[in-house]
């Protein structure tokens, strides 16, 4: 591989050097060959000069002068290929609207005949269908034929029948001039009933009228009652919350009536007899008075059987207020309206028994009560004179 190298380095360097010694008598040469060229085409005078200027001249108008007659010849081509290119283009417009022409003809000629073709399978079922009709009307002209003949028959027939009906035309005939003198009767009871029809009319309208005014008494009932229904539900529930307010009343009343044997009991306790009855109400308004007249009663004037009376004005009071609470606002106050009550009765009862009443006694006592309401036996002692 060097080898070859090697050789085809030096085959290329001796090649080098070939050409540059060869280099120098191949550009004289060219140089020579040059120069003669150069002599033969410049001229070597002036006249020379301006002989070839005239020949170019010449040659150059001789060669305008055939481009302008080629120029005219193309363009008389051009105008003439123009003028053709016209009349092909106006020979296609016509062949192409032509041939839009016969392909709408083409088009309808191509619906005409589906539709003749459509007509034919119609015009062919048709002539099935008659032929079909023809069968049955020949089936049906050989069974008329046959009733033909019967007809005849029947025709006799009739024609005895009609003999037999002229006869009972004239017997008829007499009917209608009976009846005729039957309708005349009968005109004259129509009219008479058509007399009696307006009278019923007329009733008829009167009744309607009642009837109306019926109706709306009727509605104004109707709309009575809704209301009369209405208000006795209303007065149910009325009752009923009535009812539970007595039952709540009932209830103070047994509370109240309690509290009042607790009294009873502790006079009876200290060995004094109570002075109201176990069964009286006990209720009313607290009063501003209400402890003056016991005083004066205390104090031995003769007001004594006035408080008594009063005491029993209040209590009397006092339940009718029960009876009549519907709500328990006022539920503390006539707890101690009633235990003023009490202490009134009390106080009374010292009153009446003078010096020697134990109560006094009792009441000197330690108070047992609560805190946020004064005890019966303060009441009493707020209510009696001192001593």
């Amino acid at each position: 591989m060097i080898q070859f190298s090697l050789l085809f380095a030096l085959g290329f360097l001796t090649a080098i050097i070939i050409g540059l010694l060869v280099a120098p008598a191949i550009h004289r040469r060219i140089v020579r060959f040059a120069e003669d060229r150069l002599k033969a085409t410049m001229p070597l005078s002036p006249q020379e000069v301006r002989a070839q200027k005239d020949a170019a001249r010449a040659a150059f108008a001789a060669e305008n002068a055939r481009t302008l007659q080629a120029l005219k010849r193309e363009r008389d081509k051009g105008v003439s290929l123009m003028l053709t290119n016209e009349k092909s283009l106006q020979e296609a417009r016509r062949l192409s609207g032509e041939n839009a022409d016969l392909h709408a003809q083409l088009a309808d000629m191509n619906v005409e005949a589906a539709d003749m073709r459509s007509s034919i399978r119609q015009f062919e079922q048709r002539l099935e269908r008659m032929k079909a009709t023809l069968d049955s009307v020949e089936r049906d002209n050989a069974g008329k034929s046959d009733e033909l003949q019967k007809r005849d028959v029947q025709l006799a027939q009739n024609a005895a029948e009609s003999d037999n009906l002229r006869i009972d035309l004239a017997a008829r005939e007499t009917e209608v001039e009976h009846l005729k003198s039957r309708i005349a009767t009968l005109r004259d009871e129509r009219e008479a009933l058509r007399g009696d029809l307006k009278t019923e009319t007329t009733h008829a309208k009167e009744m309607e009228l009642r009837l109306s005014r019926d109706e709306t008494r009727l509605h104004r009932l109707e709309d009575k009652l809704a209301r009369e229904m209405a208000t006795s539900a209303d007065r149910e529930s009325a009752l009923e919350r009535r009812a539970g307010e007595i039952e709540r009343l009932k209830a103070k009343v047994k509370d109240t009536n309690q509290e009042m044997r607790d009294a009873a009991k502790a006079l009876r306790a200290a060995g004094v007899a109570f002075p109201l009855r176990k069964d009286r109400r006990v209720a009313a308004e607290p009063t501003v008075n209400g402890a003056a007249e016991p005083a004066q009663a205390a104090n031995g004037e003769p007001g004594s059987s006035m408080a008594a009376d009063d005491l029993r004005n209040r209590a009397t009071a006092l339940s009718e207020r029960l009876t009549n609470s519907k709500s328990a606002a006022h539920d503390e106050a006539l707890r101690d309206e009633v235990a003023a009550i009490a202490a009134g009765m009390v106080a009374l009862t010292a009153t009446n028994e003078g010096g020697t009443s134990p109560i006094r006694g009792l009441l000197s006592g330690e108070e047992a009560g609560t805190v946020n309401r004064k005890s019966l036996a303060r009441r009493v002692k707020d209510i009696l004179p001192r001593e």
